[in-house]
C-alpha cells in the first residue's frame, strides 16, 4: 500500500478502501458504517453472525477515516 493512499484499519490491520468489504455480501464499508470483526473476517451489521445477535461475540464500530491515515 502507497504512504500516500488512505486506508481504513480494524483490530491492527491496515486494507485498502476497495478491499474493507463485507466478507459475505462483499459491499463496501465506508467510514461510519457499523461493522463487526470476527476472526479475522469483516462483516456488515446486516451480515453478521447470528452469535452476534445473542451477545455472544464483541462487535466494534468503525471509526472515521481521517486523511492523515497513511501506511509508512
Amino acid at each position: 500500500i502507497p504512504a500516500s493512499e488512505l486506508v481504513m484499519r480494524a483490530q491492527g490491520n491496515v486494507y485498502h478502501l476497495k478491499c474493507f468489504t463485507c466478507s459475505t455480501c462483499r459491499n463496501r464499508l465506508v467510514p461510519g458504517d457499523r461493522f463487526h470483526y470476527i476472526n479475522g473476517s469483516l462483516f456488515c451489521e446486516h451480515d453478521r453472525p447470528t452469535a452476534l445477535i445473542n451477545g455472544h461475540l464483541n462487535s466494534l464500530q468503525s471509526n472515521p477515516l481521517l486523511p492523515d491515515q497513511k501506511v509508512n
